[in-house]
């Protein structure tokens, strides 16, 4: 599974207190549990379960979680009925069938390796949340979240979009869910502290704060992106300097930057420049020759044959 650079051309290792980080983008991975451990693990686990079997946005999935060497398996069976009337607004979404058991997948399928249990419990108390500890700005990086596959099995860009929505609801509780964002919510990357606020296939939402002084793609090799990128700046004041030349970033603005045009931001203010970052698409469906153009036209002829009025099965 390739969830790599996800935000402003990738982020580097989960930076929160209390959870041991390198300065090369490698965090420290737990090799085994105790069994205090095990069992603190094992409850935060069924707490979130527990959770998703009320959560609108759950999946029709089977997927692993590894921590410490041990294994768990998820399955999760959604149920949505609709009502007499067949009225989206009259929808019933869950309690899905949400079964959580000790053990790796009986099949081969994809799954998060949670780096060490103090990862597992920033994410619980949602001081981090699975997506932010999941980004990484090269291969090579060994962060808070992996995501991967099961040997024998090999994803597909639809298995990544369901490993999306599970990293971005399944780790996450209550209705609605809050993510806190803000610098000391985030990951420093590229001279950004960034936090993902919610990850789809088809875009991925994040919050940026840049500080004083500070540059965003300063390394060439990050000036430019697969994805198109929309910076909307809620505060402070810098400079974008892209294939038109500089250009002058302020509060009340939004600048959509297309796929393969140069993107270097500046903060050249005295207060963080901050707003929210919208990234479309995703690098693995880009990296081996199509681009976003041609991806749009892909999916826009699918959209063409869908049905607005899909008849409703899912039922409990």
């Amino acid at each position: 599974m390739r969830l790599k650079s996800l935000m402003l051309a990738g982020l580097a290792a989960l930076a929160v207190p209390g959870v041991a980080m390198a300065q090369n983008n490698q965090v420290e991975t737990q090799q085994a549990l105790s069994a205090d451990e095990l069992a603190r693990a094992q409850a935060i686990l069924e707490d979130f379960v527990a959770d998703y079997r009320k959560d609108p946005m759950a999946i029709d999935s089977v997927f692993g979680i590894k921590l410490g060497g041990q294994w768990w398996s998820v399955n999760v069976d959604r149920v949505e009925t609709a009502s007499a009337r067949g009225r989206l607004t009259d929808h019933a979404f869950g309690p899905h069938k949400v079964a959580l058991t000790r053990g790796a997948p009986a099949k081969p399928t994809w799954y998060f390796e949670i780096a060490s249990l103090a990862v597992l419990e920033k994410i619980a108390s949602g001081e981090v949340n699975a997506g932010t500890a999941a980004m990484q700005s090269f291969g090579s990086d060994r962060v808070g979240v992996e995501t991967r596959d099961m040997k024998g099995f090999k994803s597909t860009s639809g298995d990544e979009a369901d490993l999306y929505l599970a990293m971005s609801h399944f780790f996450t509780k209550g209705k609605p869910e809050v993510t806190r964002f803000g610098r000391d919510n985030a990951l420093e990357t590229h001279g950004a502290q960034a936090t993902a606020l919610h990850v789809m296939k088809g875009f991925r939402v994040m919050h940026f704060s840049i500080g004083p002084n500070e540059v965003v793609n300063d390394d060439p090799r990050l000036e430019f992106g697969q994805m198109p990128n929309l910076f909307v700046v809620t505060s402070g004041t810098g400079t974008m300097h892209s294939d038109d030349g500089p250009m002058k970033l302020e509060a009340g603005m939004s600048v959509f930057v297309a796929q393969f045009v140069k993107h270097q931001l500046v903060n050249d203010g005295d207060e963080p420049l901050e707003g929210v970052l919208v990234l479309y698409g995703d690098n693995s469906d880009f990296a081996f020759g199509t681009s976003y153009p041609a991806y749009l036209q892909d999916l826009n002829e699918w959209h063409g044959d869908y049905p607005f009025g899909k008849p409703q099965s899912k039922t409990d």
